[in-house]
């Protein structure tokens, strides 16, 4: 029997097993270090600041046309006459344009200031300039101021009165130097009741310093010899207006109110004279109302009117 062994030293040698070598453990690999990604560059992307854009300024209002601009009123003395003088918006708007002038004159009793309390001056100016029916113009109003309580009915009298003297060479001429006016070219004379007859009576006088004569519902074309006694027929436009010669006939506006019967006759009588004269221009017309503001209003709207008509 085989037993596996060492048992006696007789020579007999046992088989000694083998040591089962010892397996040498194998180094553990190292771990592969993992490669840290290179960092991708961070490109800063520029801020563009786009400004807001400022808010459109409203357009400037537009400007008035001069035409439209209301006028004003400037009061005063001129050898011992009150003076109103309307002088239009357009006159500092329009710094070198030059200027109709119309002279409206007042009845009796009466004064400048008449013309804007009974009257609506200077609103009816400014409303027939704003409206294109009449030109910018300068008006005045002077005050009569006779010697007698009735006046003077504009003229010279031999009781003193030397208006007429006054109006033509004081108060014209210094209109004419103090604003930019048109001169004779351009220059009118109008009244109401007795500033009618003063109107007529100083155009048929001095035909070359006016350009129109306009007569506001008077109806008295013969001068009361209580006021000018012999100079009566010289003062008279019934009797002047003949001896007129034609080239020197000034446009005449002439009016009466339908009610007036005091007045209408001796209106209606000379409308037939100048009529029969040939006159021109002319223009007549009866309105509503009796002798006063009432038809007066509408007789010094439609003589500007006219007169608007005249100077374009």
């Amino acid at each position: 029997m085989v037993i596996a062994g060492r048992a006696h030293d007789d020579g007999v040698r046992v088989a000694r097993p083998k040591a089962t070598p010892t397996a040498t453990a194998s180094p553990t690999p190292a771990p592969t270090p993992t490669a840290t990604p290179t960092p991708t560059p961070v490109v800063a992307t520029p801020l563009v600041v786009v400004p807001t854009p400022a808010p459109t300024p409203a357009p400037p209002p537009p400007t008035p046309a001069p035409t439209s601009l209301p006028g004003h009123v400037v009061t005063t003395t001129l050898a011992g006459h009150g003076v109103l003088a309307y002088v239009p918006g357009a006159y500092a708007a329009l710094p070198g344009t030059r200027f109709g002038v119309v002279y409206l004159l007042h009845g009796s009793p009466g004064n400048a200031v008449s013309w804007i309390s009974g009257g609506g001056m200077p609103a009816m100016l400014d409303g027939l300039i704003a409206s294109g029916q009449l030109p910018p113009v300068i008006a005045v109003f002077p005050d009569d101021q006779g010697v007698v309580s009735d006046d003077s009915w504009w003229g010279d009298t031999p009781l003193g009165d030397t208006v007429e003297t006054w109006l033509v060479y004081t108060l014209i001429p210094t209109i004419d130097s103090q604003y930019r006016t048109l001169g004779a070219a351009r220059r009118g004379i109008a009244g109401l009741s007795a500033g009618g007859f003063g109107a007529v009576n100083i155009a048929m006088h001095h035909p070359r310093a006016l350009q129109l004569g306009g007569e506001l519902l008077r109806g008295v074309f013969m001068a009361p010899t209580n006021l000018f006694g012999a100079q009566s027929t010289a003062n008279s436009p019934e009797i002047t207006a003949p001896a007129l010669p034609a080239a020197q006939r000034l446009p005449l506006y002439l009016g009466g109110g339908a009610q007036d019967s005091e007045f209408l006759p001796d209106t209606q009588r000379f409308i037939a004279t100048v009529q029969g004269l040939g006159w021109a221009p002319l223009r007549t017309e009866i309105v509503p109302g009796p002798h006063g503001w009432q038809a007066w209003t509408a007789e010094a709207r439609d003589g500007l009117t006219w007169l608007g008509q005249l100077w374009r």
